[in-house]
Parts: structure tokens; C-alpha cells; sequence
């Protein structure tokens, strides 16, 4: 590699093991602080390499990449192997960029064998590079994953070649490609006609023949696994006998290992047990007995991978089976056994090592978030998310913090000024006691600003936004956390009425740009709150210590960006220095969460 290529390297990963707010020592907090801010100015001055190593040095290169040299490509290869190596994922954003453009000088060129290789290398970057956007609605993301199915598409068509080509590893590609086109499939009888027709080829003999060296038996494997995932829909009733039959033959294929043994893996035990359910073998009670003995039956501080499956994947699919059947026998039972299993789910949360391997950790957060079943004696998502917050996301709990100062400053300003500017939520206007509704008005904005990025958690963006700028698809990407969010959000009681604030706090007050186009303000009870929160978050982000820059800039934004209504205080001197002491000191902030970090632990 060039020297560039390994600096860039060495800064992405000292910026991911700078990254981790339980790293510092806690010996105290103003040691543990001064270390938290060497650390952020690092990572601030790695950043800014990182951007120069990219604009001086790769783009040029990419750019002109129909004159490189044969050398310069392998270096350019061995660049993105190191930046996603399928377990670190130090920049897979980088590992798209150089494969996208080497898929297009080898179109020009007409090499067969370097196309297939370019298209199952983009697809896989495409795949990982979309996981961050897993846990927002399907029709959101549909055409992220499309582009992706249509690369491996793409790249499996060249099956009609597979004799002519002479190359083991491009025929690999070719097999390989074919079985992705599944993962990114939403139509399930896509996913199970190409998942099909793949055991079907690898299978025949007369491709094992033309290439005996492929690991054809590990081909049958994963996609007879991957064919199995295909079991919790079997109860819809939409599938053909055919269908059926495929999915039950790869189900037996891959529990099979299992059979007999004494105790089988959870993560096969409990995929047994669903199926049968799915096709109705057996009934709702014994299924949910089952899983009651087998997370139960768990070591709550076993943090391997088949430890955090039984012990927080199985208690969300516990909640999942209650919350998809209001009439279950026993319902109050089986609640009282939610809500302690959900505590020992919380207990392998909280104490987890945090680098035990963090893609599939961010998997289960997002799983968390998105399958949580909130009912009584259960605690509220409200209290669980800022606990998700506190111990996985230290970044965006501490801004989220400073940005919930800001909102309970502002939001009382406003207040003081009009008792009843938030009268568009009736439960505020409903207040006759006015102590008691500035109180509530300044609590609700408070809370607002704490759950607005609530998304951003199922994303795990923090590391990607310190390595380097974003590049447009990627920040099209993060733009969806605001969506997420307010899924989250609005699914649950005890967080409903702060949905809207995280939905619309990028969105424009006059509507003509910003993000997501969902959010209609004039449609929105609270919008005067998401007014505020647009106000106050962009007011936190962009101060670099000039407040008065920072002002001005919202100022000429007025009646577009941002509501008059709410800049209109921004020139007032007694709020002009609060702000100023809140934006300008962060050390309470971080005492807060330093506090919480090193207080004991329940063992609950």
C-alpha cells in the first residue's frame, strides 16, 4: 500500500479505539474529563487528516484511474481489504468508493473476469454499507436495497458464461453473487425461488464438475441457512405447496446437526421450536413455554454470541409472540414472565464488553429498539432508552443532554413571553394553574430534546461522522434516523409525544426543504415544540464558540428555516448569556454521565 493508504488506516482505527467513553480510566472525573477532551481534539485533528489523505491523495487517484498502472490497482485493492475486512468495517463507505470505480474502468475495458469480481465486491460493501439502515421501515429503504439485489443480480447473470470462464475464483463470484441477490430481496417469494434455484445448482453435477475446487458443500450450507430464515413466515398462508416444501427441506437441513444432541446450541434450538409453530404443529402456550425454559435456563453474564441470542434476542421475541397475540392463554402469567426476563436482558445490556463484536452488538440494539413490548410492570422504552443511550451511544447522550439544557432554557423563555404559545398541544393548553404549566411546558421541551436522535442509536453512525466526511449516499442514509425515530417513538405510550419532534427538527418552517418530506408541520400538534427543537439542535451544532456568528446565521434564515415566532428572543441579552454559558461549557454534561457511568450497578 502507499503511505497515504496505511495513514489513513492507522487514524481510522486509533479514531474507533478513541472513540469508546468507557475506555478512559475512572479515577476520578476531572482526570476522566481532561482525557475525554484530549481524546475529542484528537479525533478532531485525525478527521481532518483523514479528509486531506482523501481529497490529496485517493480521489485524484480515482478520478484518473483509466491511466493507473497495474500496481497502483493492486495497492488500491489491498487499500479496501484493510478498510473492510468483514469484522472491523473500519470505512466501508471508502471500500464502496474504490470498487464502484473500478467496476466502471474494468466496463470500459471489457474485462469479464475483473467485472464479476468489482460487482460481488460493490454488492458486498452495498450490503454492509446498508446494515446501518436495517431497523428503518422497509419502504424507506427500499431503494438501497434494490440497487444492491441489482448488483449481485448483475453479477449472477454471468452464470450463462460459467464454462466459457476459465478463472476459480471469478466463478466463485458468480455462485456467491447468485445466493446475495436473497439477502436483499423484501419479496419473500423472491428470496425463496433464488435461494432455490442456487441449491439447485450447487447441487449439479455438471457445475461441480466444470469447478470441483469451489466449496460447493459450504454453497449447500448457507443457503439452505439462509433458505431456513425463510420459516417465520409459514403461517401467512401465501405460499404455494413448492414453497413449502423448499423452505421445510432446508429447515430439516440445517436443524438436523442438532437432533439428539444433549443440548443444542440455542440459536438452532429456539429457530426449531418457531418453525413448528409457524406451520402449526404446535400451539402458542407450548411455544411460549419453550422459550420461557430456554431464556430462563441462560447465563445472563454470558456476553458470547450464542449468549446475547438467548439473552436478548429471545426475551424481544418473547414480547414479540404477546404483542402479536392479545388473546393468549394465561396472558397475565406470561406478562409477569416478560417483565423479568426483560430485566435480565437489561442486566446482559448494561454489562456487556463493549468490543465484543460490535456489529452484531449494534444488530441487537437495533432489534432492542424496534421489537421492545411496552405493557405494565414492564419499564417503558422512555427509561430503557436513555439507558441504551448511556452505555452504548456516550456521544449523542452527552449532546443530547446539552441540546435538552438548551430546549428547557428556551422553551421557558418562549413561555414567559406567551403562556400560551404551546396551546397547540391540548394537554398543555388544558393547564389552568400557570406554575404548573411552565413547569410542564419546560419538562415536555426538556424530553424533547433528550429523544429527538433517538434514531440515531439503531444506526451506530458515531465512529463513521468522526472518520471522515460523509458522502451523499451515506448521508442520505443517516437523514433516515429521523424516521426511525419517530417509529420508535410513537409505537410506545410513555414516548409518543416526543415522535413528532424527532420527525420534523430538520424540517424547514416553511416547508420548501430539509428532511424527511413525511413531516407536514401544519399537520403537527406539536409543531410549536418542533419549531423550538429545530431551532435549538441547529443552534447546538453549529457553535464553535461564536455565538453571534451562530445567531446571525439562524437570523437569515427566518420564515424559511426556521419560525420567527422562535428566533424572534435570540437578541435578547439575558438569554443571549445563558446560552453562552450552556454551549460553552459541556463539563457539567459530562459530569452528569460520568456520574451515572461510575454509580454501582444493579444486579436486577
Amino acid at each position: 500500500m502507499q503511505p497515504y493508504q496505511q495513514q489513513y488506516i492507522d487514524n481510522t482505527t486509533e479514531i474507533s479505539a478513541l472513540s469508546d467513553f468507557y475506555a478512559v480510566p475512572t479515577d476520578g472525573f476531572e482526570t476522566w474529563y481532561a482525557e475525554q477532551k484530549r481524546r475529542s481534539a484528537r479525533i478532531k485533528a485525525l478527521r481532518q487528516q483523514n479528509m486531506e489523505l482523501l481529497g490529496e491523495h485517493l480521489f485524484p487517484v480515482l478520478d484518473a484511474l483509466h491511466a493507473a498502472s497495474e500496481e497502483t490497482i493492486d495497492e488500491l485493492i489491498a487499500f479496501a481489504d484493510k478498510l473492510m475486512d468483514w469484522k472491523t468495517n473500519l470505512d466501508c463507505g471508502v471500500y464502496v468508493q474504490i470498487h464502484d470505480a473500478l467496476l466502471r474502468m474494468y466496463r470500459v475495458r471489457r474485462d469479464r473476469n475483473r467485472i464479476i469480481r468489482e460487482l460481488y465486491k460493490l454488492g458486498m460493501g452495498l450490503y454492509y454499507q446498508n446494515r446501518i439502515i436495517e431497523g428503518v421501515g422497509s419502504k424507506y429503504i427500499a431503494s438501497y436495497r434494490f440497487r444492491n439485489e441489482m448488483i449481485f443480480t448483475e453479477a449472477g447473470s454471468y452464470l450463462k458464461y460459467f464454462a466459457e470462464i476459465e478463472d476459480s475464483e471469478t466463478r466463485g463470484y458468480i455462485i456467491r453473487a447468485l445466493a446475495n441477490i436473497a439477502i436483499c430481496s423484501n419479496d419473500r417469494k423472491r428470496r425463496i425461488a433464488v435461494t432455490k434455484r442456487v441449491l439447485q445448482i450447487c447441487r449439479d453435477d455438471y457445475y461441480r464438475n466444470l469447478e470441483p475446487s469451489l466449496p460447493w458443500d459450504v454453497f449447500v450450507r448457507r443457503s439452505n441457512q439462509q433458505m431456513s430464515a425463510n420459516r417465520t413466515t409459514l403461517s401467512r398462508g401465501d405460499l404455494t405447496t413448492q414453497e413449502l416444501e423448499a423452505v421445510f427441506e432446508s429447515c430439516y437441513e440445517v436443524f438436523k446437526p442438532e437432533d439428539g444432541v444433549q443440548n443444542p446450541d440455542v440459536r438452532w434450538l429456539w429457530p426449531y421450536y418457531e418453525m413448528e409453530f409457524s406451520c402449526g404443529f404446535v400451539d402458542l402456550e407450548t411455544t411460549l413455554e419453550r422459550l420461557e425454559h430456554i431464556v430462563e435456563g441462560m447465563d445472563a453474564s454470558d456476553y458470547s454470541v450464542s449468549g446475547l441470542y438467548g439473552n436478548v434476542q429471545l426475551p424481544i421475541y418473547y414480547g414479540r409472540l404477546l404483542r402479536s397475540n392479545p388473546g393468549a392463554k394465561n396472558r397475565a402469567k406470561h406478562e409477569q414472565v416478560l417483565a423479568r426476563i426483560y430485566r435480565r436482558m437489561m442486566h446482559t445490556l448494561m454489562h456487556c464488553p463493549l468490543d465484543r463484536d460490535p456489529d452484531y452488538l449494534t444488530y441487537i440494539l437495533r432489534l432492542v429498539m424496534s421489537g421492545y413490548y411496552e405493557i405494565k410492570d414492564v419499564p417503558p422504552l422512555k427509561d430503557v432508552a436513555l439507558q441504551m443511550m448511556q452505555r452504548f451511544a456516550g456521544a449523542l447522550m452527552i449532546r443530547s443532554e446539552q441540546i435538552a439544557a438548551v430546549m428547557r432554557l428556551y422553551a421557558g423563555t418562549l413561555f414567559d413571553s406567551d403562556p400560551t404559545f404551546y396551546d397547540d398541544v391540548d394537554w398543555i393548553a388544558s393547564i389552568a394553574d400557570p406554575v404548573e404549566k411552565r413547569e410542564t411546558v419546560v419538562r415536555f421541551a426538556g424530553e424533547c430534546g433528550l429523544y429527538h436522535d433517538l434514531g440515531r442509536i439503531e444506526m451506530n453512525v458515531t465512529r463513521m461522522t468522526s472518520v471522515r466526511s460523509l458522502f451523499e449516499v451515506e448521508d442520505s442514509m443517516i437523514r433516515l434516523h429521523t424516521i426511525a425515530g419517530h417509529t420508535e417513538l410513537m409505537e410506545r405510550p410513555s414516548t409518543a409525544i416526543y415522535a413528532d419532534a424527532a420527525f420534523g427538527h430538520h424540517s424547514w418552517y416553511n416547508g420548501a426543504g430539509g428532511y424527511p418530506e413525511q413531516y407536514v408541520r401544519n399537520a403537527s400538534p406539536y409543531r410549536q415544540m418542533t419549531d423550538t427543537l429545530a431551532v435549538v439542535s441547529y443552534l447546538c451544532d453549529q457553535y464553535d464558540g461564536d455565538l453571534d456568528a451562530v445567531i446571525r446565521d439562524i437570523a437569515a434564515q427566518e420564515h424559511k428555516r426556521f419560525s420567527p415566532l422562535v428566533t424572534v428572543h435570540l437578541g435578547d441579552p439575558a438569554l443571549h448569556a445563558q446560552l453562552e454559558r450552556i454551549l460553552s461549557d459541556d463539563a457539567p454534561f459530562y459530569r452528569a454521565f460520568y456520574d451515572r457511568m461510575t454509580a454501582p450497578q444493579s444486579d436486577e
